[in-house]
């Protein structure tokens, strides 16, 4: 018994409770909430939210009404009596639409194809050998667009319907061979 005693009186005995270090608890939330500070704060400074801006679906709508794209306007070999020789110039013309002018542009050339045809056809019948050879076609380039946008004209913003004209084959053969 007395070695019991002994034991007792070593851990405070049984009466007594073990009371909790306050102040140690105390410490190790501070630290837990300071630490938690610190993080947000990096985290809030490091990696800024992105900017909202207003308007995403009508940019969307924007880009997309404003895409272009091509339209076969006539592809055809077209004669030239100009040089005293009869050349046939195998010919294709599209033209560059934005998507909101799409459809009026596809609209009228499916009324007035023959129209147009006839139109572009005599361009070439008229053409000088010199235009028809040209690097880069300039001359037919823009007697073309000209052409054109008489057919189309502008919509109620005043801007043209045809954005470009296009010539991706324009190869001249004399037809007398």
């Amino acid at each position: 018994m007395a070695q019991d005693e002994a034991t007792n009186t070593s851990t405070g005995g049984e009466g007594e409770k073990k009371r909790l270090p306050l102040k140690t608890i105390l410490l190790i939330l501070g630290l837990l909430a300071g630490e938690a500070v610190a993080v947000f704060v990096i985290a809030s400074m490091w990696a800024a939210p992105a900017k909202v801006e207003a308007g995403g679906v009508a940019q969307i709508e924007t880009q997309t009404l404003d895409q272009l794209h091509e339209l076969l306007i006539v592809e055809d070999r077209f004669p030239n009596h100009q040089t005293g020789r009869v050349w046939l110039w195998d010919t294709e013309v599209q033209v560059q639409v934005k998507q909101k002018h799409r459809d009026y542009v596809e609209r009228v050339l499916e009324e007035r194809r023959a129209e147009i045809k006839t139109g572009i056809s005599q361009i070439w019948r008229n053409a000088h050998q010199r235009h028809l050879t040209e690097p880069d076609l300039a001359t037919l380039n823009r007697q073309t667009a000209t052409y054109l946008n008489e057919i189309f004209g502008a919509d109620s913003e005043g801007e043209s319907r045809i954005q470009r004209v296009l010539l991706p084959k324009c190869v001249g053969f004399p037809a007398d061979f």
